[in-house]
């Protein structure tokens, strides 16, 4: 057994060890054994969660296994003091071991205001931020500070301990008394100073013309820009789908069309749920390299809970038949209280086989 598998293990021991006492204790494993043929040999992933409550908190310890090693360890908390909500999540590289990241978050609300912290510990550096959410009705919706933080992102954002202010943001909206219902706005700033002011609001058009519009002004240090920007509002009919936008010369302000994105259908048969899209320009609603795909699935009585089916087909091949270039085929099957059994294929027409067997069991 390698250091690393050992390290794993003994950490997953003691943490079964200190669970033992608890009020509950749960054990979830998820595997998947994939083979793309010809290769007779499977590919293996697993993620190993033991889940725990003391005192009120639930703690989580996960060990995610892939490409034959350990790729993640990490160990998460949930719970609170008074009013006082608190969350801590410590992640280890298993094959060093390596400490690889510490996130601690708080949690509090007030007389309608939320305060949101979080600090963040890497081998890197250390930072922290703050967000502040404002009552539903009033002036200021948000207020987001970092320091050695990333601006949305929990990472550290230089090589240093030293967590100096690195970047605040403001949201705020004004109610209006006619015609708009509110403006809106943002006020955003660096460690160097003024970043962005910015100004939206939306235009009032009656809802029969079918359009809408919003404008968008921004000013910067070096520039000023303004954007305004339309939109359909258009409802399709029941079971219909339709991606729809206007086709229009920003330089002109002048409305060239319509372009149509994709179409397509959902529909509900009794218990099986049919979905069809076309792309028409490529906007990720079908895997690459298709463009149209039909999904069919549907659940059937099983001894121990509903029986899952599913198959798609995928067109976009000029040279075979109908176009269709894969098939994707799937069941999960909960096979006792707590355990399910899936089983795949994705078969290229013609051409290999992907052939899947999963399962997940909670003990």
């Amino acid at each position: 057994m390698s250091s690393a598998l050992k390290w794993a293990a003994v950490g997953l021991a003691l943490l079964w060890g200190a669970g033992a006492a608890a009020a509950s204790l749960s054990l979830e494993w998820e595997g998947k054994l994939v083979w793309t043929l010809p290769s007779p040999t499977p590919a293996l992933s697993a993620t190993l969660a033991l889940t725990w409550t003391v005192l009120g908190w639930e703690w989580i310890s996960t060990a995610v296994h892939e490409d034959t090693v350990w790729k993640a360890l990490t160990f998460t908390g949930t719970g609170g003091i008074g009013d006082l909500d608190l969350s801590s999540a410590l992640a280890f590289d298993p094959q060093e071991p390596a400490f690889r990241s510490l996130t601690v978050r708080l949690k509090a609300e007030s007389l309608g205001v939320t305060l949101d912290g979080v600090a963040r510990l890497e081998s890197r550096g250390l930072g922290w931020g703050l967000t502040l959410v404002g009552p539903r009705d009033g002036l200021v919706e948000r207020v987001r500070l970092r320091f050695n933080l990333k601006r949305f992102l929990d990472e550290a954002l230089e090589d240093t301990f030293a967590s100096s202010f690195s970047s605040g943001e403001v949201l705020f909206r004004i109610a209006l008394p006619c015609c708009v219902e509110r403006l809106r706005g943002w006020l955003s700033f660096t460690k160097v100073g003024f970043s962005e002011f910015g100004l939206s609001l939306p235009l009032p058009l009656p809802r029969e013309t079918g359009l809408a519009f919003s404008t968008v002004v921004r000013f910067r240090v070096d520039e000023k820009t303004t954007f305004v920007a339309p939109a359909m509002i258009y409802e399709p009919p029941a079971c219909v789908e339709v991606y729809l936008g206007l086709d229009w010369d920003r330089t002109t302000w002048a409305i060239r069309g319509i372009q149509t994105y994709a179409v397509g259908f959902r529909c509900q048969l009794g218990a099986v749920r049919v979905r069809g899209i076309t792309e028409l320009r490529p906007i990720g609603l079908v895997k690459r390299p298709y463009w149209e795909a039909i999904w069919v699935s549907w659940e059937g009585e099983g001894c121990c809970g509903p029986t899952k089916f599913q198959v798609a087909a995928y067109f976009g091949d000029a040279n075979l038949l109908f176009g269709l270039g894969e098939v994707d085929v799937g069941v999960e099957v909960p096979v006792a209280p707590g355990v399910v059994i899936g089983l795949g294929a994705e078969m290229l027409v013609p051409g290999d086989a992907r052939l899947s067997l999963s399962w997940r069991a909670e003990l």
